[in-house]
């Protein structure tokens, strides 16, 4: 965890410093913005089971619960290096390192991989978390999906957008062996108590 911390800083400080001395484009023109897709509550499952998928929500996003949906029910599955980011509910709560359908209050930012590292500092830049905040709208549940048009990254060369991809895929490798521990430890537990 500590070590991600540490990736995390070194890149957003790196994408901040990126911000501050490049020419800032808009986001939208090297990401495509695909929402995901809402289920139902009824169609909730607690327990993993055959042909059973987890079904990510907004709050999935920050500690992962347990909610599975049949996998046949939605064609919006992440893939483990996907960046999903929340714009209702908790807007700019984003992550990495998840499989598993995704909600309507979820989008996932489908971009070229030479540009995952920097999409994804970006999406936690400071700038771009501001642009979140100034249009997120609402009393009771926040939505800030006119943000998204608005959200820009920093036209760097290929040598900056390698470092920031580096420091993504150590991030994902690294969140592959939590995710990868704790599979083992519930299936210790479940085994031995």
């Amino acid at each position: 965890m500590q070590q991600n911390e540490i990736l995390m800083n070194l890149g957003i400080t790196k994408i901040n410093l990126f911000n501050d001395s490049n020419k800032l484009k808009l986001l939208s023109t090297i990401v495509e913005f695909e929402k995901g897709f809402e289920v139902g509550s009824s169609n909730y499952i607690e327990n993993d089971g055959i042909n059973l998928i987890k079904y990510l929500r907004v709050g999935d996003l920050l500690s992962l619960g347990n909610t599975f949906i049949d996998e046949s029910i939605s064609n919006k599955i992440s893939k483990i290096d996907d960046i999903l980011v929340a714009f209702d509910g908790a807007p700019g709560r984003n992550n990495i390192g998840l499989y598993g359908a995704y909600s309507s209050g979820i989008y996932n930012l489908k971009c070229n991989n030479s540009n995952k590292g920097l999409v994804y500092f970006e999406i936690n830049s400071d700038i771009n978390k501001k642009i979140i905040d100034d249009h997120s709208q609402g009393t009771t549940i926040l939505h800030a999906s006119k943000s998204i048009n608005r959200l820009v990254y920093a036209n760097i060369d290929d040598k900056d957008k390698e470092l920031l991809n580096t420091y993504f895929n150590l991030l994902l490798q690294n969140k592959k062996k939590i995710n990868s521990l704790k599979h083992i430890k519930a299936n210790l537990l479940n085994k031995y108590f």
